[in-house]
């Protein structure tokens, strides 16, 4: 069966449950105007490709229903007097808000402390990045989780945990994703601290030194094994 032609005859109350359960998150793309980046206006207009939720377009009743969950948001972004109002409709709580260029953090602040879930591309090994956009991260003060595209690969994001130090990561470690731009594979960043660092001392390891030392395998083994002597004839 391809339609319930009967829906309208449903009790209001069954009605209003099955409209709330079509409510899933979603990862809603934004961008920046083109027009805004090259005409440097005071105020950034939000463009989306992402389709507005289905049930806020079928009916009155959908539409009320659908509006306690959705809202008109990333209107703090507009707006120029020639330009008519520009929102996107989203749910702050579930949704993923997807910015696209992560050096565009700063063109955000606007709406920064309501976005709670965030995703956007960058290259640690970017100067502009690391120095200036990163920083901006610390206005999503409501953030819970943040989805990074690695573009120059995750590898170069070991060790990006530890500027946490200058509390630069406005949640916490667990919250932090890491994502493959070739295959959109998704990894914590911890995970991928842990993963590094164990390649890492393979690689030391097969041209015969220790990662953790610096020294020869063959020196570190001798050292660990006199400790292990010493320590045996100590407990007799």
């Amino acid at each position: 069966m391809s339609t319930f032609s009967l829906f309208s005859h449903l009790p209001t109350e069954l009605r209003l449950r099955i409209w709330g359960l079509t409510v899933e998150p979603r990862t809603v793309d934004v961008s920046i105007s083109d027009s805004y980046l090259s005409w440097r206006y005071d105020n950034p207009l939000p463009v989306t490709n992402t389709p507005v939720p289905a049930p806020l377009q079928t009916c009155r009743e959908s539409r009320r229903e659908m509006q306690k969950h959705y809202q008109r948001g990333l209107v703090e972004l507009r707006n120029r007097d020639d330009m008519g109002l520009r929102y996107v409709w989203v749910n702050f709580e579930i949704d993923i808000i997807y910015i696209g260029n992560g050096n565009h953090l700063g063109l955000y602040k606007a709406v920064a402390p309501q976005i709670q879930r965030l995703r956007f591309e960058a290259e640690y090994s970017d100067e502009t990045f690391y120095r200036g956009s990163m920083k901006d991260l610390q206005s999503f003060t409501s953030i819970k989780e943040i989805f990074i595209v690695c573009m120059d690969g995750m590898k170069a994001w070991w060790g990006a945990l530890e500027e946490n130090q200058e509390n630069l990561w406005p949640c916490g470690e667990e919250s932090i994703w890491f994502i493959d731009p070739d295959n959109g594979n998704m990894m914590r960043a911890s995970e991928n601290d842990a993963n590094c660092l164990h390649q890492y001392r393979v690689q030391w390891w097969e041209m015969g030194d220790d990662y953790d030392t610096g020294l020869p395998l063959i020196l570190v083994r001798l050292c660990r094994r006199a400790m292990r002597r010493r320590a045996a004839a100590i407990s007799r």
